[in-house]
């Protein structure tokens, strides 16, 4: 009877744990996704260029630079639930905060804070998601991100309407702040298993795992993934509307639809690749990612709907690229996503940086055919990744 009841109590708390997770991600989207929408209105309202978007923004990567190290380690020594509080907490003030925006360079500090909070959430997120679902961690933690991908695409519906309306950007941030709010609610009443990330913290040495050749290739493959995915989170609006002129509505029509494929990505993919193998798969999803992008770009405005698709095969690639590193560096996950994505960070302000000035030097057109080049050079890293652990693994 004891038992009985014990089972059922753990049951209900990870039933519990992945509602929170799932909001967590839903509302983090939500937040995100607007920024794609909002470009157009911060380059009127602050009198800035594609450049100067580029420069606000790589400044902000900074905030995930400073969070991702910090979450990373802060995790490995408190736990989950800890950075967890104080991601969705920051989070849920810098938001609140947005009605006080008046230039450029307080949009920057506030993307920075709010990049600095990001990272304690998603580090939290990404390595709570393994620990209970042990087996099936590929396919959960799809689930878990294919949140993401429903908060995006009902994000896009709703901001085009909205934005079309004359509705300001600044109050659509300020609500959202209250959604981050109930977030943090949500979280103070999860039940981590303490036994995964507190016993086991004598069992790995620092120095050994900085030392690992591995910890570079994915970096890097790491990196340029998520820098590929930014192209179309971040720039897939800004381009539709450079080089086809196309209103916000008209430009939210596409980049939902990429959101829908990205959502319907991450609900099937985790079923894929948990039924072909998680490598395998992931390299699939990431050529046919390149491919996409590259067929769409050829074909220009009759071959959106051919950028749109590749949501589907963007999907599953940053989350599964997380279930990897955490069988990769098991004694030591959250330190090692804590590391690889204050890298990714990193370098991501370069290359923010990089696009912002392509797209004003030569053309918004032209500068996204580094979507697929990203994702090329990433599916190369991969490569390498799975021959160097097949033959450590023998």
């Amino acid at each position: 009877m004891f038992d009985r009841i014990k089972k059922t109590v753990y049951k209900s708390n990870k039933i519990y744990i992945f509602f929170t997770l799932f909001y967590a991600y839903f509302v983090l989207a939500l937040f995100e996704c607007a920024r794609g929408s909002f470009i157009p209105f911060f380059m009127t309202d602050f009198s800035i260029n594609n450049s100067s978007i580029g420069i606000i923004l790589s400044i902000s990567q900074l905030g995930s630079v400073f969070g991702s190290f910090l979450a990373g380690d802060a995790s490995q020594k408190y736990g989950q639930k800890f950075t967890f509080i104080i991601g969705t907490a920051i989070c849920s003030i810098i938001a609140l905060s947005s009605l006080f925006l008046g230039n450029a360079v307080m949009l920057g500090v506030f993307y920075f804070i709010f990049n600095f909070g990001r990272s304690f959430l998603c580090i939290s997120v990404d390595s709570i998601v393994p620990m209970v679902s042990i087996g099936y961690e590929v396919l959960f933690i799809n689930i878990t991100h294919l949140m993401y991908g429903i908060g995006s695409f009902t994000g896009q519906k709703i901001y085009g309407t909205l934005l079309f309306n004359n509705i300001a950007w600044k109050s659509i941030y300020f609500f959202l702040g209250f959604l981050f709010l109930l977030t943090v609610i949500f979280v103070l009443f999860i039940k981590i298993p303490k036994n995964r990330y507190i016993e086991n913290k004598a069992e790995y040495d620092k120095k050994e795992f900085y030392k690992n050749p591995l910890l570079i290739i994915f970096i890097v493959c790491f990196a340029l993934n998520a820098a590929g995915e930014g192209m179309m989170t971040i720039w897939f609006i800004n381009y539709m509307s450079s080089s086809y002129s196309f209103s916000p509505l008209e430009a939210a029509k596409y980049s939902s639809m990429f959101f829908i494929a990205f959502s319907l990505g991450r609900l099937l993919g985790g079923f894929i690749l948990q039924k072909i193998g998680t490598m395998k798969g992931l390299k699939i999803f990431m050529g046919m990612a390149a491919l996409c992008v590259t067929l769409g770009l050829i074909l220009k405005q009759n071959g959106l709907l051919i950028i749109s698709a590749a949501g589907f095969f963007f999907s599953v690639t940053y989350p599964t690229l997380i279930v990897v590193i955490n069988s990769t560096f098991s004694q030591c996950s959250s330190l090692a996503i804590g590391t690889i994505t204050t890298c990714n960070s990193l370098i991501g302000i370069v290359l923010t940086m990089l696009i912002g000035f392509l797209n004003d030097l030569i053309g918004a057109y032209t500068t996204f055919y580094l979507g697929s080049i990203f994702m090329t050079i990433s599916l190369a890293l991969l490569i390498i990744i799975d021959k160097k652990t097949a033959l450590k693994q023998k």
